[in-house]
């Protein structure tokens, strides 16, 4: 593998991780926050178009390579889980 097929496999990954976050923070701060603004609706938004854009236009062997990894993954949680029916991870905020 070459360097530069790695960094786009990293590439993959990372960028579907910024979508998530910024799609995270809308709807926290903007859908289900109280403070509906356009300064908690605009930077998520942008952020998640350049990210995504960023991410359409990686090779079309990383999108493959990359998907494959992430069904891999999915598969290997659903296995783990029974099916995401155990309670395995908790994520409860702790008492203060």
């Amino acid at each position: 593998m070459s360097y530069e097929r790695g960094a786009e496999l990293l590439n993959f990954g990372a960028l579907i991780a910024f979508m998530g976050v910024n799609l995270a923070s809308l709807t926290h701060y903007y859908i289900r926050g109280n403070n509906r603004t356009l300064s908690n609706l605009w930077p998520p938004i942008v952020g998640f178009i350049i990210c995504a854009l960023i991410w359409w236009n990686l090779s079309p062997m990383a999108k493959l390579a990359g998907s494959i990894w992430m069904a891999a993954g999915v598969a290997y949680g659903a296995w783990k889980t029974r099916g995401f029916q155990a309670d395995l991870v908790n994520f409860d905020l702790p008492n203060d």
